[in-house]
């Protein structure tokens, strides 16, 4: 376990207010590059009712989300999960959970590593006779965000909110286009339940890919403890963001339907929908929307690489993760050791995989697409589980902490419906006839749980302190 000098352990306090903490918590979520490359299969899935199935999903993270607000008025931390479920549940909980957090978090944020570099290969490809490769460009955009980050949470959320601003503004300018070329033929059968593939199957079949859509909501309480009032802040940040990401999501879907005539099919043939609309309806203005998810990618990189690094550097601070993950940038009071860390092994999953491809270990081209979708599922996968500990967790957590504030409805009741939203994920997940890599990833999911659990058991029984300063609230500002 670290050992907590005054000052030494603590992040600086009150940079951030509720306007920064929306900003970078929308960026996280990603409104260009998860719709850019989620919504065509979900379309596919769920038919032309696929903006109920972004609606399913964004219920079920308001559900979750509302457990973390309830622990974070309670509690602020900036180690979020790890904070939560290790103080309701023990320290072999909480080494579980930031193992889960560690990997499952790395390994999704691999993926929009390779996106910053392949979105960029992609725009240059789709403009000009050139092909760059990919794999350079995503070192140097990537090398680049994590100096940003390094250089201090409040400059790194300033680029991140005029970054989302600009990528809003103009996916926004896309729809606009489309829905006045196309008003004469506005319909609302993409919200119609009679049009949903299958019905409620659609709805479950697209469900995961909607959920993962809006992960980055957690972004916030990660930053609690550089935020200004942090117990009214950081859930107020919370729901705004949801709203604002599901009325972006569904909006961008709604649009993107109507672009394509309501053709399900014609959506699927297409590699990026939204894209193709752009093409299509703005000719060459559309380059804009190209640009719009470049810019959505380094937004995303920065506030996630932000928000994952502070649970990281909390993991460390506790003696939940390695002490060297709680090391901060003087000065500047930045999680350095944990960006670096992120980074190194976020790349290196990028070079193994690139690797195996090359030496014929892994099917398939090294489409930077591809790689994309993997760690997305993967690390959705893994994450999915510390959002059922943390709802397990908020019970036992207020009970024995809060129990002047204990509420059935707010504290069991909500946390119970945000568990039970998680299974249609999980069985969907776990559904025979998965196509390769994807068929073996729930399974490398419980085998990852399995080995967290049993390193849990190991290090607490040899270091009994573990996770002992985990709980405590920080003197806010």
């Amino acid at each position: 376990m670290t050992s907590r000098g005054p000052g030494e352990d603590h992040l600086k306090a009150g940079q951030l207010g509720t306007a920064d903490l929306t900003a970078s918590t929308v960026a996280n979520i990603g409104p260009g590059i998860d719709f850019y490359f989620a919504f065509g299969v979900i379309a596919v899935t769920a038919g032309v009712a696929a903006p109920l199935t972004i609606l399913a999903g964004g219920l079920a993270v308001v559900l979750i989300a509302f457990t973390v607000a309830e622990f974070t008025k309670a509690e602020p931390s900036a180690g979020s999960f790890i904070t939560y479920v290790e103080s309701s549940l023990g320290a072999r909980a909480g080494v579980v959970t930031a193992l889960l957090v560690a990997v499952g978090y790395t390994v999704a944020i691999a993926g929009v590593f390779t996106m910053s570099g392949g979105m960029l290969a992609l725009t240059i490809a789709h403009y000009t006779s050139w092909h760059p490769l990919w794999g350079p460009l995503t070192l140097v955009l990537t090398v680049g965000a994590i100096w940003l980050t390094a250089r201090g949470v409040k400059l790194s959320t300033t680029a991140v909110g005029v970054a989302v601003l600009v990528q809003v503004a103009i996916m926004l300018l896309v729809c606009v286009v489309v829905i006045v070329d196309r008003r004469a033929h506005l319909s609302a059968i993409p919200f119609s339940w009679s049009h949903l593939t299958g019905g409620l199957r659609g709805l479950s079949a697209g469900f995961p890919l909607a959920l993962y859509m809006f992960i980055g909501w957690e972004n916030g309480p990660a930053l609690a403890e550089e935020v200004r009032d942090p117990k009214r802040t950081v859930p107020r940040a919370l729901y705004m963001s949801i709203a604002i990401g599901a009325a972006l999501f569904v909006f961008f879907a709604y649009a993107t339907v109507t672009g394509f005539h309501y053709d399900v099919a014609s959506i699927g043939r297409s590699s990026v929908p939204f894209l193709t609309v752009a093409d299509h309806y703005l000719g060459g203005w559309a380059v804009l929307a190209w640009i719009a998810g470049i810019v959505s990618v380094l937004a995303t990189l920065v506030s996630g690489a932000n928000s994952q690094a502070r649970m990281l550097f909390d993991g460390g601070r506790s003696g939940l993760l390695p002490a060297w993950f709680a090391r901060l940038r003087p000065k500047l009071e930045t999680p350095v050791n944990a960006l670096l860390g992120m980074g190194g092994v976020g790349l290196g999953i990028i070079a193994v995989w690139w690797l195996f491809h090359v030496i014929g270990a892994a099917k398939g081209s090294t489409d930077p697409v591809g790689l994309y979708a993997e760690c997305s599922t993967m690390g959705t996968i893994v994450i999915l589980f510390v959002y059922l500990l943390t709802t397990l967790a908020l019970p036992v957590f207020m009970w024995r902490r809060h129990r002047s504030s204990f509420s059935p409805l707010r504290h069991v009741g909500i946390p119970v419906l945000g568990a039970l939203t998680l299974i249609v994920p999980f069985v969907e997940l776990f559904k025979p006839g998965q196509p390769a890599p994807y068929a073996e990833f729930p399974y490398i999911a419980v085998a990852i749980l399995l080995a967290a659990i049993a390193i849990a058991f190991v290090t607490v029984r040899r270091h009994p302190t573990t996770g002992s300063g985990e709980g405590t609230t920080f003197t806010e500002s």
